[in-house]
């Protein structure tokens, strides 16, 4: 049992005592300067309140002394907290001997000797709230006027778009900071371990190097916090150390060669970690298709017009995803409406261009759509002359051609060398006998070839059952 510790916690059920009865013995010296005597007859009512608010204090420091041992908290907070603390004490008992030896007629004086200990009880306070709330707790929600730099940097870290975001700087250094460098440091560095910079990591110390970049499980920094709690090796030795979700983190730096500008890339993320991230850090890595991760320029109105005066709907994804969804909607299509398309041709993600008469020498004039993911070339005379147009799209996820004349052998080419999840084939020359065998060659392909609807059982009238019984 670590009896400091257990001692310790009871720092944040003491500390409000001696704050509310130096508050009070204050409000008993505002009352007494302002001629209230038969609520407070003598100074000494304020004297002696104001000397069990000190015992009490002296009380809350001891065990938040004891508490500071549980390298819980970021070291640099704990230092103001600490030092803050043990000023107020000195100023209050200051304030005390003032109180009780100064003369009669230099109340103002003792008052305004109050006001500045109050003023550090109040400071010793907040120093105390932003080692559990984090410094910009106070004022998160108010004015920028009363925000500190740090506390803005900290409510933009919040507000940091996910593709940008640094893994080392954001998220690792700070666990260090807040973790490790307790006893670590330049001054403090136990094991010969010094954590203080990012070149630090790599550098030997008594036992091991601290990153072996690309190799977490020989990484001893990450051996000693994957630990579980108590173990003799375990880092920190005392207090919560890091959670499983840091520890993952961790792991994926490290896995990923431990650079300094590491940012999180979904694609190589486990979805346990893009989940992990996302409850503990608000950060969204969920996969996402490719066209919302695509940014293009904005296309002069005169070209979508154009484009809309030849045939064709034309839309944009979204507000800020400036990529086109395009449909043909004429009767026939030709090489002159192929010349107007092609103008526009990478900034096209959607393309459909069904039942229009579309032959395979038109569409070898259509230019390759560098962005292009789903195209629609059903109900066309479209032969397996079309499969160098779908693989010139290596970004091509769907591709409807429902009601054309490709066979299994131009299809097995188009599934041998693209990345396909997803082809419409019905009504074409593939035949029902030989789906099966195909979708099992390529099992990651959804190979839909036509609508199925489950049997519905008829339903039975209340009344008929029971004129049946």
């Amino acid at each position: 049992m670590e009896w400091d510790l257990f001692v310790g916690r009871f720092h944040s059920l003491l500390v409000h005592l001696p704050i509310g009865i130096f508050i009070l013995a204050y409000l008993f010296e505002v009352l007494l300067q302002l001629g209230f005597r038969s609520i407070i007859p003598s100074r000494k009512v304020i004297i002696v309140t104001y000397i069990v608010g000190l015992l009490a204090g002296i009380v809350a420091a001891v065990t938040g002394w004891l508490l500071s041992f549980s390298d819980d908290y970021a070291l640099e907070a704990l230092n103001d907290h600490k030092l803050l603390g043990i000023a107020t004490l000195v100023v209050m008992a200051l304030v005390i001997i003032y109180q009780a030896k100064a003369p009669a007629h230099r109340n103002k004086l003792k008052l305004l000797a109050s006001t500045i200990a109050i003023i550090f009880t109040g400071l010793t306070g907040h120093f105390g709230g932003n080692l559990t709330h984090g410094s910009t707790y106070l004022v998160e929600y108010g004015p920028n006027i009363f925000k500190s730099e740090n506390g803005e940097a900290l409510q933009a870290l919040r507000e940091i778009h996910p593709d940008s975001l640094n893994i080392y700087t954001d998220i690792v250094n700070p666990l260090i900071q807040n973790k490790c460098i307790a006893c670590h440091a330049t001054d403090e560095n136990k094991g010969g371990l010094i954590l203080e910079n990012y070149s630090d990591l790599f550098k030997e110390a008594d036992h091991s190097q601290p990153v072996m970049a690309g190799n977490p499980d020989m990484s001893e920094l990450f051996k000693r916090v994957s630990l579980p709690g108590g173990h003799e090796k375990a880092m920190p030795p005392r207090g919560a150390g890091f959670g499983y979700t840091d520890i993952q983190i961790l792991r994926y730096w490290i896995g990923g060669g431990a650079d300094s500008l590491a940012t999180f890339n979904s694609n190589d993320m486990t979805q346990e970690l893009i989940a992990l991230v996302l409850r503990d850090y608000g950060l969204d890595y969920s996969p996402k298709p490719y066209y919302e991760k695509v940014l293009v320029d904005s296309l002069a109105e005169e070209l979508l017009t154009q484009l809309r005066g030849a045939g064709f709907r034309v839309n944009y994804l979204g507000e800020t995803n400036l990529l086109l969804d395009v449909e043909y909607r004429g009767d026939s299509i030709g090489k002159d409406e192929i010349r107007i398309l092609n103008q526009v041709a990478n900034h096209i993600t959607f393309l459909k261009i069904s039942d229009c008469k579309l032959s395979d020498d038109v569409l070898e004039e259509v230019d390759d759509m560098q962005h292009l993911t789903k195209v629609d070339l059903s109900k066309n005379k479209l032969t397996g002359k079309m499969i160098p147009f779908l693989l010139n799209h290596r970004h091509l996820e769907s591709a409807n051609l429902n009601e054309t004349e490709i066979d299994i052998e131009s299809l097995r080419n188009l599934l041998a060398q693209t990345a396909l999840s997803r082809v419409y084939v019905r009504s074409t020359k593939i035949t029902a006998e030989e789906i099966p065998t195909l979708a099992q060659t390529y099992a990651d392909v959804e190979i839909i070839v036509d609508f199925k609807f489950e049997k519905v059982v008829e339903a039975k009238s209340v009344f008929a059952q029971k004129e049946t019984e």
